[in-house]
C-alpha cells in the first residue's frame, strides 16, 4: 500500500545519501601543480601582449589613411595593459606559491632531521641500558684477572722447566767429563801430545803396559 511505498522511498533516498557522501574526495592540487598552472597562464598572456602591441603598431601606421585607426590602436593598447596588469597579478601568486613550496620542502626536511635526531636518542638509550659503567668496569675487572691469571701459569711453567734443567746439569756434566776422557786416552794410544793440564788424568789401570825388556847375555 501507500505506506510501503513510502518506507521503500525513505530507504532509497537514505541509501542516495549515503552513496554520495560515501563518494572519494578529489585531492587537493599540491603547489607545484599550481604553478604549473600558473607557467601556462603567464605565457598565453605574453602571447597576448605581444599580440596586442603588434596590432597597435599596425594600426598606428594606418592611422594617416585611416580615420578609425587610432581608436583601433588605442584599443590594442588597452587590451595590452589589461594583459600585463592580469600577468603581474599571477606572476606575484606565482611567487607567493614558489614561497610556500620552498617553506614546505624546508619543514620536510627539518621534520626528516627531527626524526632521525629522536631515532638516533632512542638507539642510545637502548645501548646504554646494555652497557653501563657497572658492566663496563666488571667486563675490565675479569679481564685483568684473567691476565693475572695467565702470567701466574706462565711463571709456574717456566719455574718447572728451571728445576728440571738444573736436575740435568750433573748427569751433563759428568757425561761430558766421560767423553774428554775418552778423547784424551784416544790421544795418547795414537802417539799424541801430552795432555795439557786442564785435561782430566787418565786412570793408570786405562794406559797401555810397555813390553818386558830382555837382558843382555853375559861374557864367556
Amino acid at each position: 500500500g501507500p505506506f510501503v511505498f513510502f518506507i521503500y522511498s525513505e530507504r532509497v533516498q537514505m541509501g542516495g545519501n549515503q552513496s554520495a557522501e560515501e563518494a572519494p574526495k578529489a585531492a587537493a592540487p599540491t603547489p607545484q601543480d599550481s604553478i604549473a598552472k600558473l607557467d601556462a597562464q603567464i605565457a598565453n598572456l605574453e602571447t597576448k601582449i605581444e599580440k596586442s602591441n603588434n596590432d597597435a603598431r599596425m594600426w598606428m601606421a594606418q592611422a594617416s589613411t585611416n580615420p578609425s585607426a587610432k581608436a583601433r590602436a588605442m584599443q590594442c593598447l588597452k587590451m595590452k595593459k589589461q594583459y600585463e596588469q592580469h600577468r603581474d597579478q599571477l606572476m606575484n601568486t606565482q611567487f607567493n606559491l614558489e614561497n610556500m613550496a620552498f617553506q614546505q620542502e624546508q619543514a620536510e626536511v627539518i621534520a626528516t632531521a627531527v626524526a632521525a635526531m629522536a631515532a638516533g636518542r632512542d638507539q642510545m638509550k637502548a645501548q646504554q641500558l646494555t652497557l653501563n659503567v657497572e658492566s663496563v668496569e666488571k667486563i675490565t675487572d675479569d679481564l685483568q684477572d684473567l691476565q693475572a691469571e695467565m702470567q701466574d701459569i706462565q711463571t709456574a711453567l717456566a719455574g718447572s722447566a728451571l728445576a728440571g734443567a738444573a736436575g740435568d746439569d750433573a748427569e751433563l756434566e759428568a757425561e761430558f767429563a766421560k767423553m774428554q776422557e775418552e778423547a784424551a786416552l784416544e790421544k795418547l794410544m795414537s802417539g799424541g801430545s801430552a795432555l795439557p793440564a786442564s785435561s782430566t788424568a787418565v786412570p793408570a789401570a786405562l794406559l797401555p803396559t810397555a813390553a818386558p825388556v830382555a837382558p843382555a847375555p853375559m861374557a864367556a
